[in-house]
């Protein structure tokens, strides 16, 4: 009786384990933080290094208001989200990136700043907790031309850095809209961060 019984939990065990799996409920319309749009068919989404690609994405443009598409308008260097230019001085175009988290639980590191050098390798400037203003985001990005830079002051626990500093390449300014704006240049080797604004 013991090995009849045994079997019958076996055959129902093993019948259950090949049952499907109920499915998630799907929609049409995505979150505001995975809403992909006219970037992934323009090949934007390949320049996200593939180390991020699991957990981080670039935003559709109509995740910033019309007004601030307008103040920092697309160009031949990018968008708000994407910037492109020769950021380390070796000759060739790197990607400075503005990615969402697709992991909407994670609040702590929603978005984050990431440059795609031209020879293959990355570098994570930052991650913010928030980037959201009336509603669609309220931060993106912009270039710097080379020359003197004025800035307020170099980040914390970094030597003094004199203001202006000489850009000898073009450098990565995240602005805060209406509140600050914070610069990425490269020197020595790295990535040196100034305020240009608050």
């Amino acid at each position: 009786m013991h090995h009849s019984l045994f079997a019958g939990l076996l055959v129902a065990g093993l019948v259950s384990c090949n049952a499907p799996q109920p499915q998630e409920a799907v929609t049409d319309e995505a979150s505001p933080d995975t809403a992909l749009t006219q970037h992934t068919s323009t090949g934007h989404q390949q320049l996200v290094p593939v180390q991020y690609l699991k957990q981080w994405q670039l935003p559709g443009l109509e995740r910033w208001d019309e007004y601030w598409q307008k103040q920092y308008a697309t160009d031949t260097t990018g968008d708000l989200r994407i910037r492109t230019a020769d950021l380390d001085g070796d000759g060739g175009d790197d990607h400075a990136l503005f990615l969402c988290n697709t992991d909407t639980a994670q609040r702590d590191s929603a978005y984050a700043i990431v440059v795609a050098f031209s020879n293959g390798s990355s570098a994570l400037l930052a991650s913010y907790p928030w980037a959201e203003y009336e509603g669609g985001i309220g931060m993106g990005l912009m270039l710097e031309p080379p020359g003197p830079l004025g800035h307020l002051g170099g980040e914390e626990g970094e030597e003094e850095i004199a203001s202006p500093v000489e850009l000898t390449q073009p450098a990565i300014t995240v602005v805060f809209f209406e509140k600050a704006a914070i610069t990425w240049f490269w020197r020595n080797g790295a990535f040196h961060q100034v305020w240009t604004g608050d």
